[in-house]
Parts: C-alpha cells; structure tokens; sequence
C-alpha cells in the first residue's frame, strides 16, 4: 500500500476511534471528495451495513503488522504501546478491516449465503462406543450396532435404543451420545427410559445400569422420561448439579453460562449441588435453577411450555431479550450471529413459530415486530437496525 493511502488508514481509524483533529478532518474530506469510491467505502464502514464483511476481513487481517505500520507512522512508542495494551482490541478493529479495505486492489464481494439456504435442524448424532470407536447415527439409517456387554443396540426412525439383559455388575461401560448443532437425536436406555437430546448436546450413560443406581451426564439440553424402578434411583449429573429422579418427566438445559435450568412436568424431582448441601424437592410446573457462581438454587413455579416446546417441534419466545432468542436459534439452525452494536441485544421479543420452518419466516417476524435487520452472510446472521 503506498503512503497516501495508509494516511487514510490513519485519518479513517482516528475518525471511528473519535479522537481525529479539524485539520485531519479536513484531510479526510478532501481524499474523499477525490473519487466516488473513496466516499462510498467510507460510508459503508461508517454506517456499519457491511458488518459481517468487515468481521469476516478482521479475521484474516494481519493485525500486529498492520499496527507496527500504523505505530511507526505516527509515533507511537514502543512503550507506550505497551501501556496501552488493554486498548488493542478496540484500535485493531476498525484499523485492520480498513487496512485490507485499502490494500485490496479490487473489490471483493464476500459469498452470499441467502435466508432459504438455512434449513431447520434434523436428526442425526455421533455414538461414542467405550472403546473410542465413533458411529454416526441418522434417523432414516437402521442398523444394529455391536456395543458389547450383552446389550444389542438398534438405530431406527425411532432414535438409538439399548436393549438386553438389564441391570449389569461390575465394572460399568459407558457411551456417550453426541448431538453437533443443528441436530437432535432420541435414546431408549437399557432400563427403558428415554432421553430426547436437543442440539449441541451431549449425554453420557451405561450401557447397561448396575443394581443400585442408574447415573448419567449431561452437559446441553435434553428432555427425561424415567423408567421407574424404586429400587434403583435414577440420577443426572448435569454441569454441578446433581438431579434425583422419582419416576418423572423432566426437562434439563445447561447452555445458559450462568445457570442450570430444570423444569418438570410430572412426578417428582430432587436438585442440589454435585459437591453437597440441601436437595431441593420439585414439583411439576416448578422450575429450579442451579447458579453456578455461588451453587445456589432457586425453585419457582413457571408456565412450562416455553421450555419444552422445542421438544414438541416449536419455539415459544415469551418476553426473551434478542441474545437470548438468537442463542436458541444459532444452535438449531447451526449459525453464528453478529450484533451491529450491544443495544441490539436487549431489544425483547414476544411469539410462537414453528421449529422445523426455515429460519427466514422467524427472522421475518421479528424483523416486523421489533423493526430490526436481519443479514446473511457464510452461515453468519448480522443483526442491525
């Protein structure tokens, strides 16, 4: 890049960082009443409509020569620089996307991934046997699979079920179910139960249970219903809390980085902390969060629909902030999301769609409800208004 236009990359960076002088203003404007081009570009790096190209470029920006460049232009100290370390994410940024802007001698048009390419979630999981061995698992796929220990294994357009000699002794076997995002996958335990995994889910279980206890993991979203068998309680161990099943239907989800949320629906349930305290008893339509900073638990009771509708083939947002709703979807529809700015995140939205539609009829709802802008770019959705 020659020197005239690596000025710009200065006068531009000091413009977005808000720290640019009238005479370095001044400078600006005549580079950009030079050409329609340079202007057009400004603008569009300015008014933020092209976001995800921007991220996308950030990502392939050389970033520690792009500010060696800029530091020795304008003199920045090297220890200086050091102090100011903590800023670097923020300068970066606008200067390395405009430094690529620039230096690119033509104009790249990122590929166009348009709305009706996202398809909704499907069936379809990995199986990791107890010897490592892994299986991929499709709905519309049977086949038996070999798992040892006695128990014969058959997937179908039911889902995985673990069938054989019940209860085993000694030392346990385990395998684990994993669901990758946009997908989801049902499981008959060898005790009868049945565990409905949602996206990005995985859960760990016997392959077959000992006489005392049935314990599994789970770290993701899945909805229980539990074989009873009073002889023999069943648990989940789900992210530090331990939940103690009575014979019920239950729903458990652990994505939320801050908390473990169980909801149940019929029966009865116990939550406390894997490492101790007091066990909470539930009962249906209460909700119990486990905090994972302090290991609190909280039990209340809720409307339980908006948490197990999803297993039922629909979303219900009730009041959900933006980040909330587009965590949900990026899961299912196996996207990743941008927001224009953090404001956008805590816009709310009210409303029930379908859950195996395509996801531009969602993003148009909320489009009209709330009046942002949805879009798509590389399976990436940018959000701005």
């Amino acid at each position: 890049m020659d020197d005239c236009k690596f000025r710009m990359v200065e006068l531009m960076h000091l413009y977005l960082s808000g720290v640019i002088t009238d005479e370095e203003t001044r400078e600006l404007q005549e580079w950009l009443d030079a050409a329609p081009e340079n202007k057009r570009m400004f603008d569009k790096v300015r008014a933020g409509k092209d976001i995800v190209y921007r991220y996308k470029m950030h990502k392939k920006v050389d970033h520690k020569a792009a500010y060696g460049r800029f530091e020795k232009r304008v003199g920045i100290k090297r220890r200086i620089f050091r102090l100011c370390l903590k800023y670097a994410a923020i300068l970066l940024l606008p200067l390395g996307v405009i430094f690529v802007m620039l230096r690119t001698n033509r104009q790249e048009t990122p590929e166009v991934v348009t709305v009706a390419d996202i398809l909704p979630g499907e069936a379809k999981a990995m199986l990791i046997l107890a010897d490592g061995k892994s299986v991929s698992l499709q709905h519309d796929t049977a086949r038996d699979i070999t798992v040892g220990d006695g128990v014969n294994v058959t997937n179908s357009g039911n889902g995985i079920v673990y069938s054989g000699r019940g209860k085993g002794m000694g030392n346990l076997q385990y395998n684990t179910l994993r669901t990758p995002r946009g997908g989801e996958y049902k499981i008959t335990l060898s005790d009868g139960s049945t565990v409905q995994l949602n996206s990005a889910t995985q859960l760990k279980f016997p392959v077959t249970f000992d006489s005392e206890k049935r314990e599994v993991y789970l770290s993701g979203e899945a909805f229980f219903e539990v074989a009873k068998d009073s002889e023999c309680p069943f648990y989940v161990i789900a992210d530090g809390v331990r939940i103690r099943v009575y014979g019920t239907s239950f729903n458990v989800n652990t994505h939320d980085k801050e908390r473990v949320r169980t909801v149940l629906v019929e029966g009865a349930i116990g939550l406390k902390a894997e490492n101790g305290g007091q066990e909470y008893r539930m009962k249906p339509s209460q909700l119990g969060e486990f905090r994972r900073t302090d290991t609190s638990i909280d039990v209340r009771t809720v409307d339980i629909e908006p948490y197990i509708a999803w297993k039922n083939g629909f979303f219900v947002f009730e009041n959900l902030s933006m980040e909330q709703i587009m965590n949900t979807l990026s899961l299912w529809y196996d996207v990743d999301v941008i927001y224009a700015n953090e404001q956008l995140k805590k816009l709310h939205f009210t409303g029930h769609v379908k859950r195996y539609e395509k996801i531009d009829n969602i993003l148009k709802a909320i489009e009209s409800a709330i009046g942002v802008t949805f879009s798509v770019q590389d399976r990436t959705i940018c959000i701005s208004k």
